[in-house]
């Protein structure tokens, strides 16, 4: 299977798949091609992490990082979650701009493939460790709404839409003070 990054758009977040992904089958995909094309676009996208799911792809994989730091994960576990957890803002390429505020464990130890089949144990904490969550919770069929109430979803998007307007009013009044 050939996977073009032309190809790659991110699927609408009410179109998003609600099932666990399908895992890679490395005798059917082209792993380090797929890893690149999903690194391109993550990056052009301005992401943390991109997920197949999130791209229209049934596979569980994603690829995440920061500057250069960058990882591939195909067909990931999650073998265990620190005890401690704390609170951070988190937001999604699926969700543009909006920010809410997720508890999840400070730390997590995994298991995953790389794009050449080879089996990583890693332990993550901090920024890594929520980043790999939310990538993984996508593989899941979990999305950041899934993660937070009601009231804080509304709360969240009411406030985009707040910041929205301000911006069309902003850039309305300059141009009529320009004419």
């Amino acid at each position: 299977m050939i996977i073009k990054k032309s190809e790659l758009n991110l699927v609408p977040a009410n179109e998003l798949p609600l099932w666990v992904a399908e895992e890679v089958d490395f005798n059917e995909v082209d792993a380090p091609m797929l890893t690149n094309v999903m690194l391109d676009r993550m990056t052009e996208m301005g992401g943390a992490a991109l997920s197949a799911p999130q791209v229209g792809l049934d596979m569980s994989m994603f690829v995440m990082g920061i500057n250069q730091a960058k990882i591939e994960v195909f067909n990931p576990k999650i073998i265990s979650y620190s005890k401690e957890e704390t609170l951070m803002n988190e937001g999604s390429l699926s969700y543009p701009g909006i920010l809410v505020i997720v508890k999840r464990p400070v730390a997590i130890t995994v298991e995953y493939y790389n794009k050449n089949r080879e089996l990583q144990q890693n332990e993550f904490q901090g920024l890594t460790a929520r980043i790999f969550q939310h990538a993984f919770d996508h593989l899941q069929g979990t999305t950041l709404k899934e993660k937070v109430s009601k009231l804080k979803w509304d709360m969240a998007t009411k406030r985009l839409n707040n910041y929205k307007q301000k911006l069309v009013k902003k850039y309305t009044q300059k141009k009529l003070l320009e004419i």
